[in-house]
């Protein structure tokens, strides 16, 4: 009975350690729902792109918190970023910065990344009759990782005597460090178009990350991060006056490792109200199904997104998912933050 009920342990420990490992596999790169609102993550293109939205520079911020249906403390990830228009030898550009952390509970995996990231107005209202936007950008800056491996559990450690993993027995692994950090760098382009007179405004872009391919291993054994390949899609419709609906997909590919987003957004205007509600879902394809909810002030958004599990850790979890809240501030000089005059 002892030797079952061990075994059935050991199952669950294999099947948590396998569901994190095919996470970490796409979302080592901080797996987020609401991927549009950390737009400088996406893609270093749209940074201080704002496609015509008014703003003289924008805050962003996204908390997510995951894996709290599994019996642990949750993984969380935060993003913080900058951004600005910025004009220059009669150019324009954007210029910007995001900083990214993704906390694990076990092991006291941790993870962080700093971004500087400049974009450049290929074509604009400016200069193509006011239909085209197209952009492109890159980033430079560096990760860092550390964790404790004394707060790990090893197969080695499991002991026939108590039909368990006892810690107290040596793990026998062996770490060259506890701590990497290394260099790391990003290049994206997107295009919009943006006739003001069209209620069709389709887009898409394209985004490729570590292209250093850096080395993040702990040991002496080199282990380098492959390069991640993301394609973005999508098309605003302007209904009427009130209502825009945004279909979207995302697509990106690390090492051979897939994931495909396929949903949309739609935003109602509240009377005559500054107010937008703004409701969606996507399908993240063998994963999970995933609501949107917010709200839309002038050119501040808020937005709020809960992962329902639809892959095998459903098993583990019971459909619950993730969490996830955003926001994007948007400052014009001149005006108060929450004012109607920014509309």
């Amino acid at each position: 009975m002892r030797k079952t009920s061990a075994m059935k342990k050991i199952t669950r420990y294999i099947a948590f350690f396998l569901a994190m490992s095919s996470v970490s596999a796409f979302a080592q790169d901080y797996h987020m729902s609401q991927y549009d609102m950390a737009s400088l993550y996406l893609n270093p293109a749209l940074t201080g792109m704002y496609s015509g939205e008014k703003g003289d520079y924008k805050i962003y911020n996204d908390y997510r918190s995951q894996w709290g249906a599994l019996g642990t403390n949750p993984y969380t990830n935060e993003y913080l970023a900058f951004d600005m228009p910025l004009k220059a030898w009669d150019k324009n550009f954007g210029v910007g910065a995001y900083f990214i952390n993704n906390a694990a509970p076990l092991g006291s995996f941790n993870t962080s990344t700093f971004m500087a990231s400049i974009a450049y107005d290929i074509m604009s209202k400016d200069n193509s009759n006011g239909k085209h936007y197209l952009t492109t950008g890159i980033q430079l800056g560096f990760f860092y990782k550390e964790f404790n491996p004394n707060n790990f559990t090893y197969d080695n450690q499991y002991s026939e005597a108590i039909g368990g993993f006892d810690q107290n027995i040596p793990s026998e692994e062996s770490f060259a460090k506890m701590s990497v950090a290394n260099f790391d760098a990003n290049f994206g382009i997107f295009y919009k178009y943006i006739e003001e007179s069209s209620k069709v405004h389709p887009f898409f872009g394209f985004s490729m990350q570590h292209l250093t391919v850096p080395n993040e291993s702990f040991t002496v054994t080199k282990s380098d991060v492959p390069m991640r390949f993301n394609f973005q899609g999508g098309c605003d419709f302007n209904v009427n006056e009130k209502l825009k609906i945004t279909p979207m997909l995302f697509y990106m590919n690390e090492a051979g490792v897939t994931e495909f987003d396929a949903g949309f957004l739609g935003y109602y205007k509240i009377g005559t109200t500054p107010f937008q509600v703004i409701l969606g879902a996507n399908d993240r394809v063998n994963d999970a199904i995933v609501i949107n909810t917010g709200i839309k002030y002038g050119e501040h958004v808020f937005r709020f997104s809960y992962d329902i599990n639809t892959s095998y850790l459903d098993a583990f979890t019971g459909g619950r998912g993730a969490w996830e809240f955003s926001l994007i501030i948007t400052i014009i000089k001149g005006h108060a933050i929450f004012s109607r005059s920014q509309i």
